[in-house]
């Protein structure tokens, strides 16, 4: 997660990790506090290479995250239940599911599932975020223009940054028109929708795609929203791009019976 200036190339790290970022702080950003369906994502390939991103936890043996840090990987390791990055309790899976349809070239279908080796035990650190109703009308399309939605993860912090922040950032932004949001990205709708944060420019970036854009629904917090699209530079002042979760929900329930 970052704000304002950023890294401006998406970087790959050769094994495990990268090194600690000792400079946990967005500029004028938030630390968050623990987000218990929140799941930290590294993702690698037959050759123990790749990268990190987000995800969100829907049920006690599935993660939603986004079909890019799923195609050509083999292997994902999940980090759970705390905002400290050294204290998350991690699970290695071997199975995922991405949209049969993603697009890599437009993003357009990146959404996929992780599922779990072993169910996880819910306590008050660790609890899955509710999906989008089942029967929700075309015409809802949650997230609403406008409507402020709050993002996490564990992504590059600001400029000088090559790896993941020690603890968990967080950014509030809202969902701008399709208009907007297709004045910087190849989308399609209502597969996709941007959001941004006109005051004080927080934004994803490079580590936190996948992870999930939650709003309010009815009351509920809800994940509405998977981080798919990012500016070259991550920041300024331009809008990050989102699947829609709600009009995968039908998949989603196909394949993990959610």
């Amino acid at each position: 997660m970052k704000q304002f200036t950023l890294l401006a190339a998406v970087l790959c790290i050769l094994g495990a990790q990268a090194a600690p970022d000792r400079t946990p702080r967005i500029i004028n950003g938030h630390t968050a506090p623990h987000q218990p369906y929140n799941a930290y994502v590294l993702y690698l390939n037959a050759q123990n290479a790749g990268f990190f991103g987000g995800g969100s936890i829907i049920s006690d043996r599935h993660v939603l995250t986004a079909a890019q840090n799923i195609v050509g990987f083999v292997r994902w390791d999940i980090g759970f239940g705390t905002n400290v990055f050294v204290h998350l309790n991690m699970l290695t899976s071997t199975v995922a599911t991405a949209h049969p349809q993603y697009a890599a070239a437009t993003r357009l279908n990146d959404i996929g599932i992780i599922t779990l080796p072993a169910s996880l035990v819910f306590t008050s650190t660790v609890s899955p975020i509710a999906l989008p109703a089942l029967n929700a009308q075309p015409a809802n399309q949650h997230p609403f223009e406008n409507e402020q939605g709050a993002i996490v993860g564990f992504g590059f912090v600001n400029a000088a940054s090559t790896g993941r922040s020690d603890f968990l950032m967080r950014s509030f932004q809202r969902v701008t028109s399709n208009v907007r949001c297709q004045q910087f990205f190849q989308i399609t709708l209502p597969q996709h929708f941007c959001a941004e944060d006109a005051v004080e420019i927080s934004n994803v970036c490079n580590g936190d795609l996948g992870a999930g854009f939650v709003t309010d629904v009815r009351g509920r917090p809800t994940v509405t929203g998977v981080a798919s699209l990012i500016s070259q530079s991550c920041g300024n002042t331009s809008p990050s791009g989102y699947t829609r979760v709600e009009f995968y929900r039908q998949w989603i329930q196909s394949v993990t019976q959610v």
